[in-house]
């Protein structure tokens, strides 16, 4: 690990010395705490900070940081969590409240092995939540439940992307997936939901599970529609929420559930 808590790119991760207050950095937290024990509740969760310059992340050789504790809390920054297996692959976006146990499980072990990597894809800061974090914030049990509950939380959206997936019209794959990163990190504007998101061509066709020229096809379609559009770092997801109705596939609005996008590469 390297000293002094510089930025890394790629490789292993810095921690910084100087650490910091995860209930001041995870307001989700500290609101799940009695408000006549937060203050102590506060000043007990004093964490060291690992730093991550984008690129690849070698996630095993930083594991060991927070072994036998919750695990590494993501402060700031967005990462991507890849696994495959015989050459077809699947990823997960990964950003602020996320909680990581990389020492699980990386592919190695087990009756089918798989491939795991891990790309940063904007610089990341992350909470090191080892044993010691977790001995002292043990008065304050709400917090581990609420950890449990992100852990809980992030295996419900990595089956709604698997729901995603399985949709046989790429445009209509990207829409949702679209709206599923909305329903947690978009912000309402007057001209649609605005994704502040590092979301490039290649970033999107491994979340779609597709290749990328038909992904980057599939957007100029959604973008010709009116309901995406990028402005900038900026997308911007307009119209209503789709509606989904069972067994009847999905459709644009004033459009036959089949009609546009393309067959799934």
């Amino acid at each position: 690990m390297s000293p002094g808590g510089a930025t890394v790119p790629g490789g292993a991760g810095a921690a910084a010395p100087a650490g910091t207050l995860v209930l001041d950095e995870d307001a989700g937290l500290l609101e799940v705490v009695p408000p006549d024990r937060g203050e102590l509740a506060r000043s007990a969760s004093m964490a060291s900070v690992m730093r991550l310059g984008s690129g690849s992340w070698a996630a095993a050789r930083d594991a060991g940081a927070a072994r036998g504790g919750f695990g590494l809390l993501v402060l700031a920054g967005v990462l991507i969590r890849r696994v495959g297996v015989d050459g077809r692959f699947g990823a997960e976006l990964l950003g602020s409240g996320d909680l990581l146990r990389p020492w699980q499980h990386d592919g190695r072990a087990g009756i089918l092995p798989f491939e795991m990597t891990w790309r940063v894809v904007s610089p990341v800061r992350m909470a090191v939540l080892d044993v010691r974090w977790a001995a002292r914030m043990s008065p304050y049990p709400e917090v581990a439940g609420e950890l449990a509950g992100r852990a809980l939380e992030r295996s419900r959206r990595l089956a709604v992307l698997m729901a995603i997936a399985q949709q046989p019209r790429l445009d209509e794959r990207l829409w949702l997936l679209f709206w599923e990163l909305a329903d947690r990190h978009g912000r309402v504007h007057r001209d649609g939901v605005h994704l502040d998101l590092p979301l490039t061509h290649e970033v999107i066709s491994q979340l779609a599970a597709a290749r990328r020229p038909s992904v980057s096809a599939a957007l100029g379609r959604l973008a010709a529609r009116g309901v995406l559009r990028r402005n900038g770092r900026f997308w911007v997801v307009r119209g209503a929420p789709p509606a989904v109705a069972s067994g009847q596939g999905l459709g644009f609005a004033g459009e036959p559930p089949d009609a546009g996008g393309g067959d799934v590469p």
